[in-house]
């Protein structure tokens, strides 16, 4: 340790506070008198003052050396590896710098802060040689020492690879005498000889070294311009690279060398990824032009592996600019359609494999379409082209991931790039594939399914259809996210031309009978009506955004069609689509500019729409006079109506005319007011919204006019009470205490009532419903709040009795649940509740209680008895356990002892043919 501390204490000797301006002040002071002795000839003295400080910034550096190769556990202090880095950057500067041909390797002037302070030395061309020499062997040595390679890799590569470059292929004089210059015969060999030395020592660095930092070195030295290079550095370099590039892991390392320093949050750098693009595309030389693209082909398949965004993105980048300069080769077009075509449904199905085993597993689906997201990050031609062929499965993927949020971003984005650039036919393709031609979705080859670890696709024999609805709500979610591009023009005109081709072909199908399948659930439509109603749905969601206002605005006419066949050929037989052709009628005249193709069709229409709006029984005739208002005078005349003071004191700011204007607006639909009637679903909305007011009496009037508006949209208005009534304190957003507990019970259990109420006045169309009114009121039995449970179970009776006990299957689920509640919940009120609705559902089954309940029928003969029986119990449930009992023993009896009817007919003159009772 002792000799280590004496060696950089020598070291230290030559590194004063001022760093290496002592050893300038040295050689300018023996510049100075060299000068003044002899100018223009070469200096001797200054060549041996640098020799000498060199050999023995050497000889401390190589005893350091072999002191690190006795002891290998030796640690070098920051302070001293300081000490080592000054070394070295002294032999770099006044060593190698001022040896090299002008042009090769970086000045000294753009790397020291003290270069302006070296004097140039006037020195011969042995000299220099020589001093060159000496520094390149010294590298050459501590180059095998792991704390001086550390120094030389980071630091000092490039003078390293210019004193190589320089020693091995520098051209040499022939033997011969020359202006400045004697080279013999001996001379001529021992450099001869050094070269082949030299380039051993090049061959070893550039298959050793770290390729990445290799190759950036090695552009740095070739893009020198001031002074200019030899031009056997320009082909050295070139060669060199050809040969990086192409051997193993080549462009990976050249793409590393230009962006490993990037940061994660700053991009891409899109000028040193077209500067590889353009490496990589030309042809080098030596190689002919169907093996380069084969090697370049075999890398970018390697890199594209990478599980790198940057490397993915560049080696994209690099594939893009190979396909469209050398499209006829096979090298690169196979790997384009293993890149671009992974993903695509027909070749899927063409390499299908058993049944029941995976296609692409995970992991391979999420590197696929990191691939192809890799092509939104690029400012070049988007390959749309390449890409579409994926749509089908990317859309399957992005409708099924709901867990990774990642990837359901990336294939959102590829979505809505790839869709943007479709034409009207490709649009028409993609909805009739993935919203309309369900047998063909999802057919007999692939089914994508979602778990835990991610999406798969497997291959499977049998069908499985994804549920329409998922597939509507994720295509609407595409549209959302779309801009005001042609593919929202061109997604409604074809949705339009969609819904009269089914409705045409709903005509031309015969009249069926309703079908009946298990549970008694009725079947009302076929595959045709499905289709048709799926694109209503669609029409109805997108018709009223903004997109599709401005689009008309700018191209009236791709509705025309649609308008005209609803309005004038099919308006009796197709009110709700009379409806939506009459509101798009209404937008295009309150917005477009009237042109002659317009103008003739409004001729047509008017007549059409005189009719309508003479009818003031049909809801549409407010809408048809809006339409001739507009096309008479230019402007809608405005009515000051009942519904709309409704409306407008229900947005006013003051909160009694708002509960006026509640309560006005349920007067309304319950008169069926015709106004009101046509804008239901702007009524819902606003009902909706008036659900989140903190205010109560707000907040029930708006659930009672919800309850009103049941009759006209009942589907949407039973999911928002029963979504409702199910809300739990924590959902409320308020301070939770007992009076904020007790106030949202109470409202709560007011709710309850009012679906009870819907119900009773949809009469026998709630059996329709009953799925979502009895999961709801099964989901209350198991709530926390004692009063919720009891109201859940009551609500479950008075529903029962409305369905007439035609609960299905579902009948087995509210036993089980009544069932516990008896023998399990600690509430009293709840187990009164549980024994009544048995009771009611004995009664109003009769008969058909030993056939409906089955093997059940025991089980809860014995609970009620035991209840009953149980002196302790509470009174009032132990009366509804008798009453129960007693209904039983009725229908029992009823059961096997049916009374028979004493009765005679008499006839007094003939008898009739169908008698009826």
């Amino acid at each position: 340790m002792s000799e280590i501390k004496h060696i950089f204490t020598q070291l230290e000797n030559f590194q004063q506070k001022d760093g290496p301006n002592k050893f300038i002040s040295m050689f300018i002071n023996e510049h100075t008198k060299n000068q003044d002795k002899s100018k223009g000839e070469p200096d001797f003295d200054n060549y041996v003052l640098l020799k000498d400080l060199l050999h023995k910034i050497f000889e401390g550096i190589d005893e350091l050396a072999t002191e690190i190769r006795k002891d290998d556990t030796l640690l070098i202090s920051v302070k001293q590896q300081k000490v080592l880095r000054t070394c070295f950057q002294l032999v770099a500067s006044l060593g190698v710098s001022t040896c090299l041909i002008p042009g090769l390797g970086i000045s000294i002037s753009k790397r020291c802060s003290f270069s302006n302070t070296i004097p140039s030395f006037n020195l011969t061309q042995e000299q220099k040689y020589s001093i060159l020499v000496d520094c390149t062997d010294f590298i050459h040595r501590s180059y095998e020492i792991p704390v001086y390679k550390n120094i030389i890799m980071t630091l000092h590569l490039s003078d390293y690879l210019a004193a190589l470059i320089q020693l091995s292929f520098a051209p040499l004089k022939k033997p011969g005498t020359y202006k400045d210059f004697v080279m013999t015969e001996e001379m001529y060999k021992t450099l001869t000889n050094d070269r082949q030395k030299y380039l051993k020592i090049y061959d070893n660095l550039v298959s050793t070294c770290f390729q990445p930092t290799l190759m950036k070195e090695l552009l740095v030295l070739q893009s020198i311009t001031d002074p200019t290079p030899p031009a056997f550095l320009q082909r050295v370099i070139s060669n060199e690279m050809s040969k990086r590039l192409l051997a193993s892991g080549g462009l990976l390392s050249l793409i590393r060398c230009f962006i490993e320093s990037y940061n994660a949050d700053t991009g891409c750098e899109w000028k040193k990824i077209d500067m590889i693009c353009r490496i990589v595309s030309v042809v080098h030389k030596g190689y002919s032009k169907t093996d380069y693209l084969k090697n370049m082909c075999s890398q970018l398949k390697q890199v594209l592996s990478l599980n790198n965004r940057q490397y993915s993105s560049t080696g994209i980048a690099c594939l893009l600019t190979l396909y469209d300069k050398y499209k006829d080769d096979i090298s690169v077009s196979d790997l384009v359609k293993g890149t671009f075509n992974t993903l695509n449904y027909e070749t899927m199905i063409s390499n299908s494999k058993l049944p029941g085993t995976l296609i692409f597993s995970p992991q391979e689906i999420e590197q696929k379409i990191n691939i192809l997201h890799s092509c939104t990050y690029l400012k070049i031609e988007w390959p749309a082209e390449l890409i579409k062929p994926n749509i089908y499965v990317l859309f399957l993927i992005g409708a099924k991931c709901t867990k990774n949020v990642d990837m359901q971003t990336k294939v959102k984005e590829l979505l809505l790039r790839c869709m943007e650039q479709l034409n009207k036919e490709e649009v028409s393709s993609i909805i009739y594939k993935i919203l309309i031609e369900q047998d063909h979705l999802q057919s007999a080859d692939i089914l994508v399914e979602e778990y835990d670890a991610g999406v798969t696709i497997k291959a499977i024999s049998e069908k499985a259809v994804l549920k329409k609805d998922q597939l509507l709500i994720y295509f609407l979610k595409l549209f959302e996210a779309s801009g005001d591009s042609l593919f929202v023009a061109n997604v409604f005109e074809v949705s339009l031309l969609i819904a009269t081709e089914l409705n045409i072909q709903r005509k031309k199908k015969p009249n069926k009978d309703m079908l009946l399948v298990e549970d008694d659930d009725p079947v009302l439509i076929d595959k045709i009506d499905e289709q048709y109603a799926l694109i209503l749905q669609l029409l109805s969601e997108i018709s009223d955004t903004p997109k599709i206002t401005r689009s008309l605005k700018k191209n009236p006419l791709i509705v025309v069609q649609f308008i005209e066949y609803f309005i004038v050929q099919n308006y009796n037989s197709e009110e709700e689509c009379s409806t939506v052709a009459l509101v798009l009628l209404n937008i295009i005249l309150s917005n477009a500019i009237k042109g002659d193709s317009l103008q003739s069709t409004l001729d047509r229409l008017k007549p059409v729409l005189e009719k309508i709006s003479k009818d003031d029984s049909n809801y549409n005739h407010l809408l048809a006079k809006e339409a001739l208002s507009y096309i008479n005078t230019g402007n809608c005349e405005k009515i000051n109506s009942k519904y709309e003071k409704a409306v407008a004191d229900v947005l006013d700011f003051l909160l009694p005319v708002r509960a006026h204007g509640l309560i006005e607006l349920t007067k309304l639909i319950d008169s069926a007011d015709p106004e009101t009637i046509s804008k239901k679903h702007y009524i819902f909305c606003i009902f909706q919204e008036l659900l989140k007011d903190n205010d109560s009496y707000i907040y029930l009037s708006a659930i009672n006019g919800l309850a009103s508006l049941c009759i006209h949209c009942t589907e949407d208005v039973l999911h928002v009470l029963c979504k409702e009534f199910l809300k739990q304190v924590s959902e409320q957003n308020q301070i939770v205490t007992q009076e904020v507990e007790n106030k949202i019970a109470e409202l709560r259990m007011k709710i309850g009532d009012v679906i009870v109420q819907v119900t009773k006045r949809l009469g026998d169309m709630a059996i329709v419903h009953k799925t979502v009114l009895l999961n709801t009121m099964l989901c209350g039995c198991r709530d926390d709040d004692p009063l919720i449970r009891t109201s859940a179970i009551s609500n479950l009776a008075e529903i029962a009795r409305v369905l007439h006990y035609k609960m299905g299957t579902i009948i087995y689920e509210v036993l089980l649940c009544i069932w516990n509640i008896i023998g399990t919940d600690n509430a009293v009120e709840c187990r009164r509740a549980a024994v009544m609705v048995i009771a009611n559902l004995i009664k109003g089954l009769g008969k058909e209680t030993l056939l409906e309940l089955k093997d059940n029928l025991l089980p809860i003969y014995r609970t009620l008895k035991n209840v009953y029986r149980d002196e302790n119990e509470d009174p009032v449930l132990r009366l509804h356990a008798q009453l129960a009992l007693e209904e039983l023993n009725d229908v029992v009896k009823d059961f096997l002892f049916p009374e028979i009817k004493m009765e005679k007919q008499i006839f007094v003159i003939d008898r009739p043919d169908v008698v009826y009772k």
